[in-house]
């Protein structure tokens, strides 16, 4: 069964208070985009969301949830962190060990093929915390990436590599879910990145599309209409003006 994966890019769509580092959300957002892609190609499945997801889009039971930010520079250098759930959150044990497990398979591949340093000392309250946390399942595995800091000279070069950071990424995840890296069910991923969503939210969204359908179809024949009725107008025009020319002519 495919595993499940939701991707949050850190800051995206956030306009006040925690808004990132400069240039932090166009990272997030890019990295995560490209991730998806990977994944899928490799039979994942992947539900993306921005910093503060509608509820209904994370409640369901994810094999890993994974944000992804670009500010971890606490101290005045580079370099990136990687951490998980604190226990005192999470209250389930087995979604929490799976939470470490994963961070750490992660860790053991991000950072040796990115270049990045890695920063456990910065692993803090603020990503052990993290508030998305209580929002999710306790039975969703969670894990927190600062890929490095978008504003510092060295890291810089890497992070604006998307396929480096990409790859570096998809590498932990596929070690996570003993999913072969080189193997890609489609050497092609998809364009649009593949999206969970709910039947009643599908309904909803087909129903509407249903409705700009007609509103669409109203309005071409309303601009049709008056269309016709234009070239009524100019024609009558036309005839009247050619009507008082020859009228003219004829008086000559």
């Amino acid at each position: 069964m495919a595993k499940i994966i939701c991707l949050q890019s850190g800051h995206e769509g956030v306009t006040t208070g925690a808004t990132g580092a400069p240039g932090e959300k166009e990272l997030t957002v890019r990295i995560r985009n490209a991730v998806s892609g990977k994944l899928i190609s490799r039979g994942f499945v992947v539900q993306l969301v921005d910093a503060n997801p509608p509820q209904e889009q994370i409640e369901k039971d994810f094999d890993l949830f994974l944000a992804l930010h670009g500010d971890a520079d606490i101290y005045g250098t580079g370099g990136g962190v990687i951490g998980y759930i604190d226990p005192k959150i999470d209250s389930s044990p087995e979604s929490n060990a799976e939470s470490k497990r994963i961070k750490e398979a992660i860790e053991s591949m991000y950072f040796a093929n990115s270049g990045i340093v890695n920063h456990p000392e910065r692993n803090n309250v603020n990503i052990t915390r993290y508030y998305m946390w209580a929002r999710l399942s306790a039975k969703t595995p969670c894990v927190l990436l600062e890929m490095g800091v978008v504003q510092d000279a060295h890291d810089k070069v890497i992070l604006a590599d998307t396929e480096i950071v990409a790859n570096a990424i998809v590498r932990g995840i596929c070690k996570a879910f003993n999913v072969p890296y080189d193997q890609q069910n489609d050497p092609q991923p998809p364009t649009e990145p593949q999206v969970c969503m709910k039947k009643s939210e599908y309904d909803r969204q087909q129903t509407e599309i249903v409705a700009l359908r007609e509103a669409t179809r109203v309005a071409q024949a309303s601009v049709a209409l008056k269309e016709t009725e234009c070239q009524q107008r100019l024609k009558a025009q036309k005839d009247d003006i050619t009507a008082k020319l020859n009228n003219v002519i004829g008086s000559l």
